[in-house]
Protein backbone atom coordinates (compact mmCIF):
# COMPACT_ATOMS: atom_id res chain seq x y z
CA UNK A 1 0.00 0.00 0.00
CA UNK A 2 1.29 3.42 -0.96
CA UNK A 3 2.09 5.63 2.05
CA UNK A 4 0.07 8.82 1.76
CA UNK A 5 2.67 11.52 2.34
CA UNK A 6 0.31 14.32 1.33
CA UNK A 7 -2.24 13.30 3.95
CA UNK A 8 0.50 12.91 6.58
CA UNK A 9 1.78 16.41 5.82
CA UNK A 10 -1.74 17.83 6.01
CA UNK A 11 -2.27 16.17 9.40
CA UNK A 12 1.12 17.49 10.55
CA UNK A 13 0.12 21.08 9.77
CA UNK A 14 -3.28 20.64 11.42
CA UNK A 15 -1.63 19.31 14.56
CA UNK A 16 0.86 22.20 14.53
CA UNK A 17 -2.04 24.65 14.30
CA UNK A 18 -3.70 22.91 17.24
CA UNK A 19 -0.50 23.12 19.30
CA UNK A 20 -0.14 26.81 18.45
CA UNK A 21 -3.74 27.44 19.48
CA UNK A 22 -3.29 25.66 22.82
CA UNK A 23 -0.05 27.59 23.41
CA UNK A 24 -1.74 30.93 22.73
CA UNK A 25 -4.55 29.98 25.13
CA UNK A 26 -1.94 29.27 27.81
CA UNK A 27 -2.72 25.55 27.96
CA UNK A 28 0.84 24.56 26.98
CA UNK A 29 4.23 25.79 28.15
CA UNK A 30 6.99 26.41 25.64
CA UNK A 31 8.74 23.22 26.79
CA UNK A 32 5.61 21.18 26.10
CA UNK A 33 5.31 22.82 22.68
CA UNK A 34 8.91 21.88 21.91
CA UNK A 35 8.31 18.25 22.93
CA UNK A 36 5.10 17.94 20.91
CA UNK A 37 6.63 19.57 17.83
CA UNK A 38 9.65 17.27 18.07
CA UNK A 39 7.32 14.25 18.22
CA UNK A 40 5.34 15.48 15.22
CA UNK A 41 8.54 16.05 13.24
CA UNK A 42 9.73 12.51 14.01
CA UNK A 43 6.38 11.06 12.89
CA UNK A 44 6.46 13.00 9.62
CA UNK A 45 10.10 12.01 9.09
CA UNK A 46 9.16 8.33 9.48
CA UNK A 47 6.35 8.75 6.95
CA UNK A 48 8.76 10.39 4.50
CA UNK A 49 11.24 7.52 4.93
CA UNK A 50 8.44 4.99 4.39
CA UNK A 51 7.40 6.77 1.20
CA UNK A 52 10.96 6.96 -0.13
CA UNK A 53 11.55 3.29 0.68
CA UNK A 54 8.30 2.32 -1.03
CA UNK A 55 9.15 4.30 -4.17
CA UNK A 56 12.69 2.90 -4.26
CA UNK A 57 11.47 -0.68 -3.86
CA UNK A 58 8.76 -0.19 -6.48
CA UNK A 59 11.23 1.26 -8.99
CA UNK A 60 13.75 -1.50 -8.29
CA UNK A 61 11.10 -4.17 -8.78
CA UNK A 62 9.91 -2.56 -12.02
CA UNK A 63 13.46 -2.34 -13.41
CA UNK A 64 14.25 -5.95 -12.49
CA UNK A 65 11.04 -7.23 -14.04
CA UNK A 66 11.46 -5.15 -17.22
CA UNK A 67 15.19 -5.49 -17.85
CA UNK A 68 14.76 -6.94 -21.32
CA UNK A 69 12.44 -4.11 -22.31
CA UNK A 70 14.87 -1.49 -21.02
CA UNK A 71 17.85 -3.04 -22.84
CA UNK A 72 15.84 -3.19 -26.06
CA UNK A 73 14.74 0.41 -25.66
CA UNK A 74 18.32 1.59 -25.12
CA UNK A 75 19.52 -0.29 -28.18
CA UNK A 76 16.73 1.09 -30.38
CA UNK A 77 17.35 4.63 -29.16
CA UNK A 78 21.08 4.24 -29.78
CA UNK A 79 20.47 3.06 -33.34
CA UNK A 80 17.99 5.87 -34.02
CA UNK A 81 20.35 8.47 -32.57
CA UNK A 82 23.27 7.12 -34.64
CA UNK A 83 21.11 7.14 -37.76
CA UNK A 84 20.08 10.77 -37.11
CA UNK A 85 23.73 11.77 -36.68
CA UNK A 86 24.68 10.21 -40.01
CA UNK A 87 21.73 11.88 -41.77
CA UNK A 88 22.88 15.34 -40.65
CA UNK A 89 26.38 14.93 -42.10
Amino acid sequence: MFPNLFEATKEYWQQLDEIESRYKQGKLSIEEVDREVETLMKQLGRKRKETLLFLTETFSHWVSSNTELLVTLVLVLTVVYSWMLTMNN
